[in-house]
């Protein structure tokens, strides 16, 4: 992994209501056309009874129809909240009546993570409309480009689609803990709980972006006061790796629901060492974690806490660092450069419950904190795609380990 997000460095509501009988207002599609499922995955048609179903007695099928009713009830009332009314639009629709370009829709539909559907296919609603020709609408006038359009559509479908799933396993997950369900249970209570839920995760959701968005533009403001940027990389950063080690045979040999366990810790306690850190988590893929720091000492002291105290846990093997400090540039939520990919290179080759950092970043790190760490003697060693580098091994000396507050 030689890329990854920083929190975006790692997506504001422009429309009221719209007055009535402004053009803008979607109207009626001239041609009334069945509405399609789009973006779900539709329920099995029960009355095509596979050989499974078929060699149900009457007491398995019965059990399984009233499953399935549970199942389409409490999917469409879920779904009617969300959608807040029919589809009924078409992207051509949109065009005659909103004067959204078809080319934004698609590209707009598309890279929320939705299935394209063509010109006549009536999949979008009231709400659709009104999110779609919003954005659209400060594309035509020039505020954006179609480019940063079509950057800022795929960031929100990717993080609200992974939120999504995290939110709706994270109920599922409680409800087989908490009240001992099986996972179809688990998963019907979790259908069943949303809507009452529904309000506080849609507050909390503008209430952490707002947030996170003013600690982002705090952090853009401060680039601006630097001098004598690199234009290429212009970003001064640390940047981590973690991962656990011999964790492909631990995912052969351990159970789903423990792998989940172990993984879910591994991700949990990462996320809070970094973030007391001073740190942001960039992304995290199964068992490796990617984290970014302002400053040289916040980066090590993230780097080694992380070793320290993932290697010390009972429940999680060891993990090894790998941590560079210096110029890269971000895009599309991700950070990119040289620097990176040496923090990624040197975790593939530190041993278990050790940090690796090359001599630039080990020197940076003795001038911010003199004392802080300790470096053994320095190794030669051959990476892979970068060639011959100086490497060392990082220690806590003098500094002060994280107050995790736990």
């Amino acid at each position: 992994m030689t890329g990854g997000m920083e929190d975006p460095e790692r997506t504001a509501d422009p429309s009221g209501p719209t007055p009535e009988g402004d053009s803008s207002v979607p109207q009626e599609p001239s041609v009334p056309q069945e509405p399609v499922p789009v973006g779900t995955a539709e329920l099995p048609d029960l009355s095509e009874a596979g050989e499974g179903i078929s060699s149900l007695d009457d007491g398995g099928i019965l059990e399984l129809n009233r499953r399935f009713a549970a199942v389409r009830r409490s999917v469409g009332a879920l779904e009617k909240v969300l959608l807040q009314g029919p589809r009924k639009y078409s992207r051509s629709d949109l065009a005659r009546q909103q004067d959204i370009p078809e080319r934004l829709t698609s590209v707009y539909w598309r890279s929320l993570g939705f299935t394209p559907v063509d010109e006549d296919t009536v999949v979008f609603t009231d709400e659709d409309a009104y999110a779609i020709g919003d954005l659209a609408a400060i594309v035509e006038e020039g505020a954006i480009t179609e480019r940063a359009f079509a950057s800022i559509s795929r960031g929100m479908g990717f993080h609200m689609g992974r939120l999504a799933m995290w939110i709706t396993e994270a109920l599922v997950d409680e409800a087989k803990h908490a009240d001992g369900l099986d996972d179809a249970q688990a998963r019907q209570q979790m259908l069943d709980s949303i809507p009452e839920l529904l309000e506080i995760f849609e507050s909390q959701v503008m209430y952490t972006f707002r947030r996170q968005l003013a600690a982002y533009a705090a952090r853009a403001g401060s680039e601006v006061l630097h001098r004598d940027t690199d234009e290429l990389f212009p970003l001064q950063r640390a940047i981590g790796f973690a991962d656990l080690v011999q964790f492909t045979r631990l995912a052969q040999d351990l159970p789903g629901t423990e792998l989940a366990d172990m993984v879910g810790r591994f991700e949990s306690l990462s996320r809070d060492i970094i973030s007391v850190g001073g740190g942001r988590v960039v992304k995290t893929v199964g068992d490796e974690i990617m984290f970014l720091a302002d400053t040289p000492e916040d980066g090590a002291q993230i780097a080694v806490s992380l070793a320290e105290t993932i290697t010390e846990s009972p429940d999680l093997p060891p993990v090894r660092v790998g941590l560079a400090w210096g110029s890269m540039f971000s895009r599309y939520g991700d950070v990119f450069g040289p620097t990176v990919n040496l923090a990624a290179r040197m975790e593939s080759v530190a041993r278990p419950g050790s940090v690796l950092v090359d001599a630039e970043t080990g020197a940076a790190v003795a001038q911010a904190l003199p004392g802080g760490f300790s470096l053994a003697e320095e190794e030669r060693v051959e990476l892979h795609g970068i060639g011959e580098v100086h490497i060392q091994e990082m220690r806590r000396d003098r500094s002060t380990p994280l107050d995790m507050g736990l």
